[in-house]
């Protein structure tokens, strides 16, 4: 399991590898599967950020804000190993940032979203707007790929 910086391991479901970039697929993945809204990741590598990624998801209410970022939080956390660095916006519920180092996951009531517009103020990243079919099928492969131990020791995490 991954413990240390992504940078330090790569993941593993079973013989598949899984590369950053899917990860934040898997990401936006996860939340529409729980009935997110509006997927949008925005590549940050080029743009001196803070991070590599965003993933940003819309939800109607507080209550699916909060089960949306805990249903990510607990697939990374139980399938492959990775803690968040931190979370923030657990109480409010209008929007929650799950911080992975290398990519946040936003979740956002669409009010609050519409408010921040991340969208505009990082326009210069790169958009990255997979269709739900592929996100789907992204996801598919990776459960189907998950070893079925009862244990949830799922993923392994190996240094590069």
């Amino acid at each position: 399991m991954a413990k240390q910086k992504m940078d330090s391991y790569i993941i593993k479901a079973g013989d598949r590898i899984i590369e950053r970039e899917e990860l934040v697929k898997l990401a936006m993945a996860i939340g529409l599967d729980k009935k997110a809204t509006r997927p949008l990741a925005i590549d940050l590598r080029n743009q001196g950020a803070f991070t590599e990624y965003f993933v940003i998801l819309s939800a109607t209410n507080a209550r699916q804000v909060a089960a949306v970022a805990e249903e990510i939080r607990v697939f990374f956390r139980d399938k492959l190993g990775l803690q968040p660095v931190s979370i923030d916006g657990r109480e409010a519920r209008t929007w929650i940032l799950l911080d992975y180092g290398f990519v946040f996951v936003h979740v956002f009531q669409e009010p609050t979203r519409e408010l921040y517009a991340l969208e505009q103020l990082w326009s210069k990243g790169k958009y990255m707007t997979p269709s739900e079919e592929e996100l789907s099928a992204l996801l598919s492969e990776v459960k189907a790929a998950l070893p079925t131990n009862s244990n949830n020791e799922a993923l392994e995490a190996a240094p590069l």
